[in-house]
């Protein structure tokens, strides 16, 4: 994943020395201290997501990444033509999945976490013309779970757990020892022509959302990249 990251930066790089080239010279500049023409920026994103989980001191789990998706309203606050502070409210699903197959037997889980999501980046606008702008993004991101389910296959038996939480003496399906809040870094990039938006961003999680009830001294982080278009007004 972390490959295709690097490939897909690549990407939106040379769309934008493309888009320097095209324009007019005397429009680029690597740092430009004007006020920018609006004095907020607000669109709608959508976005698909390929997840996984990061693990330490968990024997036996091989996770695969599992495809999700993202879509809330990003708002951005410029300071000048070329500094960008980014935020905006997100709903996005995350997780990842496993399967074991041993014989004629399988085995299978798949882990789906729905969060809220806000991003605080702090964005590097490299403006080639009045409409064409290339965004380096960096900075932290808060999320909270608000739904999940952990989903458990194998030849005989098939059952769904609430991946958040851990299970009382009351709860008979149980949980699956999921802390709800997560926080963590992201850093991408984000082209925009005539007020269309393309981005990628990768996010690495720094919080470890295992809970030691179910999990003893387990760590579970969140990673995940994201491609995503949009609008801007």
């Amino acid at each position: 994943m972390k490959k295709f990251f690097v490939a897909a930066m690549a990407a939106i790089s040379a769309t934008g020395m493309w888009a320097q080239r095209a324009s007019d010279s005397s429009e680029f500049s690597f740092w430009d201290n004007e006020a920018a023409d609006q004095k907020i920026v607000i669109g709608p994103r959508v976005g698909l997501n390929i997840s996984t989980f990061s693990l330490d001191k968990i024997d036996d789990s091989d996770l695969s990444s599992k495809v999700g998706f993202s879509a809330g309203v990003a708002v951005e606050f410029p300071i000048v033509r070329s500094f960008y502070i980014n935020t905006g409210l997100f709903y996005t699903t995350k997780g990842a999945k496993e399967e074991v197959t041993e014989g004629r037997y399988t085995e299978k889980v798949t882990m789906n976490a729905g969060y809220l999501e806000i991003p605080l980046y702090a964005s590097y606008r490299l403006n080639f013309a009045e409409e064409s702008q290339l965004q380096v993004n960096f900075g932290p991101y808060f999320a909270y779970g608000v739904n999940g389910k952990l989903k458990y296959e194998d030849n005989e038996d098939e059952y769904d757990m609430d991946l958040f939480g851990v299970a009382d003496n009351d709860d008979e399906e149980g949980k699956a020892g999921f802390k709800r809040f997560d926080f963590g870094l992201g850093v991408g990039l984000g082209y925009t022509f005539q007020r269309i938006y393309l981005g990628m961003n990768y996010q690495f999680g720094l919080v470890n959302i295992a809970d030691k009830k179910v999990w003893e001294n387990g760590s579970i982080k969140n990673s995940n990249f994201n491609i995503s278009l949009g609008y801007n007004f």
